[in-house]
């Protein structure tokens, strides 16, 4: 008997009677136009709402461990059944900063839980989203530690916050890196292109001067 008998048939029956996940959240990021771009999403605790019922109802579950690998750190993604049998699956964690590896744990829980059990959520722009970031495949060149200092220096002179950075980064390259670190070179270009076209941020002389104007 094979042995992944058991959870196959598990799993099968779980995607027999598997929800489709709305996608109710909205997100809003600036574009390189000066416009601004919004796309909804299924956050993690929906999905995981959605889901976790009916695998325990399936005698199955699923878990999401970070180790160290040949590549770097990892996610691991583990979905178990009752039986002991195992499927596993992992993606690559980005970031440098405490608040970009968070975002990169969550973002690849979500993904994992999604691709091991077959959710999918309605409204679904990842495909477009996919087709805009081919452009990433083309340029290999990593980004310059002068480029990326200037880039985040434009960031702050622009007024833009640590934690809308990588949403407009994406916004701006059409793809979707998990890290502002991980951009290459043409595409900080591109964002640093984007940036010069922005006003800069009020000095705090500048406030000061409205105020007493």
């Amino acid at each position: 008997m094979s042995e992944t008998a058991q959870i196959a048939e598990a799993l099968a029956a779980f995607q027999g009677e598997m929800p489709k996940v709305a996608k109710s959240k909205r997100a809003e990021v600036p574009t390189k136009a000066g416009g601004r771009y919004t796309y909804t999403y299924a956050g993690l605790a929906e999905v995981c709402d959605a889901a976790m019922p009916l695998l325990v109802k399936h005698g199955l579950a699923f878990s999401a461990c970070p180790r160290s690998g040949e590549r770097g750190f990892e996610l691991v993604g583990i979905l178990l059944h009752t039986s002991g049998e195992r499927l596993e699956g992992s993606l690559p964690l980005h970031g440098n900063s405490a608040q970009e590896i968070g975002s990169s744990l969550t973002y690849n829980r979500r993904y994992l839980l999604g691709c091991m059990t077959g959710i999918v959520t309605d409204d679904d722009d990842d495909g477009s989203i996919a087709q805009q970031a081919r452009g990433r495949t083309e340029a290999v060149h990593p980004m310059k530690a002068g480029t990326r200092g200037h880039m985040f220096a434009l960031f702050g002179q622009k007024g833009v916050p640590e934690e809308q950075q990588l949403a407009g980064i994406n916004a701006i390259t059409g793809a979707e890196y998990a890290s502002r670190g991980d951009l290459t070179e043409e595409h900080a270009q591109q964002v640093i292109a984007t940036l010069r076209q922005r006003p800069d941020a009020p000095t705090p002389a500048d406030t000061t001067t409205a105020a007493g104007a």
